[in-house]
């Protein structure tokens, strides 16, 4: 998936925030990496392997995670 079609999916969220929806994220071989939901005003990463969660409040840093795996 291309970065400008990551970064709509993220504004989507952003856009349907009082709904429950996530996106997630798989290697090539198809292992779920981490998912993204959108609440409480902020983005909120979880890692699946660990179950370790990250807030963010700006699409661009979530950008950054997720293409910096």
């Amino acid at each position: 998936m291309t970065l400008a079609h990551t970064k709509i999916l993220l504004e989507t969220l952003r856009q349907y925030h009082n709904t429950e929806i996530y996106l997630t994220f798989k290697k090539e071989d198809q292992t779920p990496i981490l998912s993204v939901c959108f609440k409480n005003n902020e983005y909120e990463i979880t890692y699946l392997k660990t179950k370790n969660i990250q807030h963010h409040h700006h699409l661009e840093s979530v950008l950054t995670v997720i293409y910096g795996l």
